[in-house]
């Protein structure tokens, strides 16, 4: 460890004057610049305290040696030449501190970063910094990214930040997760510890980010087990245990991205709406929901405090968020066109619809939301952000959309027009713009681009596949409402193939 003396005979030392007390008292910790004398009061033990011209314009040598004598500093320096007193003599002995004096034509600066990078470079100073930063975050299991960046960053005396990209001109050690590079812990200077701590940090936020990740997994496959769980009750319980809250008030978004995910490939959408999630409750207008003063229902009260953060994961053709509140929300009155920044670029970008679910509460509250978040964005266009609760008369269609038993129903009543051979792809969509168009041949063969004759051969050979009389009013509503929900799933009965209409 070094001490006044030894940094005497550094380059930046040679231009100091040792002009009362000793000058190897006490081991040297660290190198501050006070401009306030509240600073040098605040310093840290063992500290060489550089003063400015401005703190001793408020402070006579004689009160900075007290107040360097009760905070244990190893010295203090004043700006420019200095002359001594007997009594300054005998308080710089008494209170162990060494008085110094500038050279008046070196920068105060100058005289920090060199004195500075004298201490650093001393290796036992080096091992106990280290050691100690090492140690403190070794007592940090459990803490959070910034909580571990700020302990790091005090102990060692260097600001850590972390960057996607490591700026060529600071320092910068890589964060691994699973083995792959997840950003950077990046620094400025020289000081070796520093380099060495900043090892210890990247590796400690890989294994934070890593569990994270595995909880977020864990929390997304609870989810989607209770989406589609039969027994909720059980399924709630599984989820719970993982952390998802299912128990509040729930709304959820949809996103629906019939393309998906290419697998072992970059997921986009889901990466912006995971991006993004944080800023949908300001986006969707969410607020605590209260009773107005008429009795003439809910009113908005203050912005809803999400309980938990927004879950996101894919789910059927597309990506589900889910914001829960321990309060009941309500939604703002009305979303603007187009969906504003808070939504994903994929969304603004007119590249995806959106959907958004009522709010509801506890786990059949959360299945109910998610369902209608779907069913209301396979009514939305590419870039179109439609509310379940603003779908009037087409909201029945889409509960059926989103209920699991209606579609196996649909399914089962459409599947023998999976026998018709090259017939089969268009079958459905060519019986819902028949039925939809009140039988008239003309009208269905001007939605599909055919010839009505082509219609008429077609619809023969689905009746006789289906052995249905569609002159009965009941089954051809039965027929209907079956089309209509097969293909607001976007597959054909009992598949996921798309289905094309032409």
């Amino acid at each position: 460890m070094r001490r006044v003396s030894d940094l005497l005979r550094t380059p930046a030392g040679r231009r100091l004057t040792l002009v009362a007390g000793p000058w190897d008292a006490r081991e040297v910790g660290s190198v501050v610049l006070v401009d306030e004398m509240r600073e040098l009061a605040s310093a840290a033990p063992g500290a060489l305290a550089i003063l400015s011209r401005h703190a001793m314009r408020s402070c006579d040598v004689l009160d900075a040696l007290r107040l360097a004598g009760r905070g244990g500093l190893a010295g203090i320096v004043l700006p420019g030449p200095s002359g001594t007193s007997p009594e300054m003599v005998e308080l710089a002995r008494r209170e162990g501190v060494a008085l110094l004096a500038g050279a008046s034509d070196h920068s105060l600066s100058d005289t920090v970063l060199g004195l500075s990078a004298a201490v650093r470079a001393d290796p036992g100073l080096l091992l106990r910094r280290t050691r100690e930063a090492i140690d403190g975050l070794g007592a940090m299991e459990g803490a959070g990214e910034d909580d571990i960046l700020r302990a790091a960053s005090a102990s060692v005396g260097v600001a850590y930040v972390v960057a996607d990209l490591a700026d060529p001109a600071a320092n910068a050690t890589v964060i691994r997760v699973g083995g792959r590079p997840d950003g950077y812990v990046c620094w400025e200077g020289e000081d070796p510890a520093a380099a060495i701590v900043a090892q210890v940090v990247a590796t400690t936020l890989g294994r934070v980010r890593a569990a994270a990740r595995e909880a977020e997994a864990a929390r997304e496959r609870a989810l989607l087990a209770l989406l589609g769980a039969k027994d909720t009750r059980i399924a709630a319980r599984r989820a719970r245990h993982e952390g998802v809250p299912v128990d509040g008030w729930h709304v959820a978004v949809f996103l629906r991205d019939p393309g998906g995910a290419t697998p072992g490939a970059a997921d986009p959408v889901l990466r912006e709406a995971r991006g993004t999630a944080a800023a949908l409750p300001g986006a969707l207008g969410l607020s605590d929901a209260g009773i107005s003063d008429t009795g003439l229902g809910d009113t908005g009260g203050g912005a809803a405090e999400l309980s938990a953060p927004p879950l996101v994961t894919r789910w059927q053709d597309g990506v589900l968020v889910l914001l829960t509140a321990d309060e009941r929300m309500t939604l703002g009155a009305g979303l603007p066109y187009p969906p504003p920044t808070p939504w994903p670029p994929a969304v603004r970008a007119g590249v995806v619809g959106a959907g958004v679910g009522t709010c509801q509460a506890g786990p059949d509250g959360l299945r109910r939301t998610a369902s209608q978040a779907r069913a209301a964005a396979a009514r939305a266009a590419a870039g179109e952000v439609v509310r379940f609760d603003r779908l009037g008369v087409h909201a029945l269609l889409a509960e059926l959309s989103g209920s699991e038993s209606a579609l196996v129903a649909a399914r089962d009543m459409l599947a023998p027009l999976e026998r018709l051979g090259a017939l089969s792809a268009h079958a459905v969509p060519t019986l819902k713009a028949y039925l939809d168009s009140w039988g008239s041949r003309t009208r269905a063969a001007e939605l599909l681009s055919l010839h009505p004759n082509a219609v008429a051969h077609r619809i023969r050979r689905i009746a006789e596949a289906l052995d249905a009389d569609l002159s009965d009013p009941q089954t051809r509503f039965a027929l209907q409402l079956a089309c209509h929900v097969v293909l607001d799933h976007d597959c054909l009965p009992g598949t996921t193939t798309p289905i094309s209409s032409s």
